[in-house]
């Protein structure tokens, strides 16, 4: 069904599809990913005009380069007919908010099977970003990331989770769920999606770079963002730097030399290296790499 690797998502833009431009904004942003928002970001009387603005922001988008997704709504009427919109417009993947469970995925990626078919699309083109909302979807996060191989990501919605949860949606509060997500992703061979802190650091970049970074130390993918001028620190945020390239490439060529020398593990900038820090070389290196593919 999927021959290709996971998508490279250091940022995905959030654009509310009925306001033109902000679409247009988007075309510029240099985000790996647009989300076109036809939830939350939408009023209720204007659903069906955000809806129809798939047909022509989709390719639009997609031409320029960008991976396009649409967030759809949560309920089941108006989730039917944004699936179809988006598949027909040829969308990358969808965005689905408050996932209850395996089958209501189960449910999803047979009705996406049946729209990919109707418009000759390829089975499995559109992906899935899941968003975990509540504590029921926490406890089986995991059989919801195996739920289908459409699955790319997962993501916790920090807001509605801690008000599920009876919480503060702070940073202190979320960081052991985020933790645990990312935990899971990783275990189900998706991608980790988000951030440490909120998305509404707008006013302050240097803080919002700073939740990046952690968020990149916790094992975090890459990350949604609200704003075009967060887009840029998250590309930088969870690509590796050019120190970090050029030293996973030293270390690299050290551990040749020593491996050539009939030695497992060796000294290097003053610490030990083994095969962990090996492999933790290899992934920087393969990180960069898929970026740069990604770069225009």
């Amino acid at each position: 069904m999927f021959s290709s690797p996971l998508p490279v998502w250091r940022s995905l833009l959030y654009v509310p599809a009925h306001v033109p431009r902000y679409v247009a904004k988007a075309e510029v942003c240099g985000a790996d990913a647009v989300i076109l928002d036809l939830e939350d970001g939408v009023p209720h009387e204007q659903k069906a005009q955000a809806r129809g603005a798939l047909a022509e922001a989709i390719p639009r988008l997609a031409r320029i380069g960008y991976d396009v997704l649409v967030r759809v709504n949560g309920p089941l009427e108006p989730m039917a007919a944004d699936l179809r919109a988006a598949v027909l417009a040829g969308a990358s993947g969808v965005v689905l908010p408050k996932v209850r469970g395996a089958a209501h995925l189960e449910a999803i990626d047979e009705q996406l099977g049946l729209l990919e078919d109707a418009c000759g699309a390829p089975l499995g083109r559109t992906r899935i970003i899941a968003i975990i909302e509540t504590p029921r979807a926490f406890e089986v996060m995991s059989d919801i990331a195996r739920a289908t191989p459409r699955i790319a990501a997962l993501m916790l919605g920090g807001g509605d989770f801690a008000l599920s949860c009876d919480s503060r949606a702070s940073a202190e509060v979320l960081r052991v769920p985020k933790q645990l997500l990312v935990i899971a992703a990783r275990a189900a061979g998706v991608l980790p999606l988000g951030l440490t802190g909120g998305l509404d650091v707008l006013d302050d970049l240097d803080a919002f770079e700073r939740a990046a970074q952690q968020s990149v130390d916790m094992g975090f993918a890459g990350a949604t963002c609200i704003h075009p001028a967060q887009v840029a620190v998250l590309n930088r945020a969870f690509m590796p730097s050019a120190e970090e390239v050029s030293d996973a490439s030293a270390l690299l060529a050290a551990f040749d030399a020593a491996r050539a020398e009939g030695r497992g593990a060796l000294r290097f900038d003053g610490r030990m290296v083994d095969a962990p820090g090996v492999a933790r070389a290899r992934r920087v290196l393969a990180r960069h790499a898929a970026s740069q593919r990604r770069m225009p």
